[in-house]
């Protein structure tokens, strides 16, 4: 572990919070999993994680405000990307550790292979 001073370290663990807190909900994740591959248009975005185009505006200003993506003005269209620096790293880390095919979970619906533990 660095050696950092109590109070940068104190700063570190703040920025961390708000990263892995906004990464914490389902449709952020989503948004964001779909801007680690390209830049995208809103509309598109929308229609990628399906979710209405209020509830999208909302995730993005979440995820603008805190400074894990970037914006960009096209004409009429506005372009969303992943920031570089720790949300690029830790979505990276995401993506090797749970969206490849190798990696990924089992559905919730598919049968452990498991007998269930009775409860007592």
């Amino acid at each position: 572990m660095p050696d950092l001073k109590p109070a940068d370290l104190v700063r570190s663990a703040t920025a961390a919070t708000r990263l892995l807190k906004a990464l914490a909900n389902r449709n952020r994740l989503l948004i964001l999993c779909q801007l680690a591959e390209q830049e995208m248009r809103v509309g598109h975005l929308s229609q990628r994680v399906r979710l209405s185009p209020s509830a999208m505006s909302q995730h993005l200003a979440v995820l603008k405000r805190l400074g894990i993506v970037e914006s960009r003005r096209d004409s009429r269209e506005v372009h969303y990307s992943l920031a570089s620096g720790p949300a690029r790293q830790v979505m990276q880390a995401l993506i090797d550790s749970f969206c490849r095919s190798d990696t990924a979970p089992p559905s919730s619906n598919s049968r452990s292979r498991r007998r269930p533990v009775p409860l007592t």
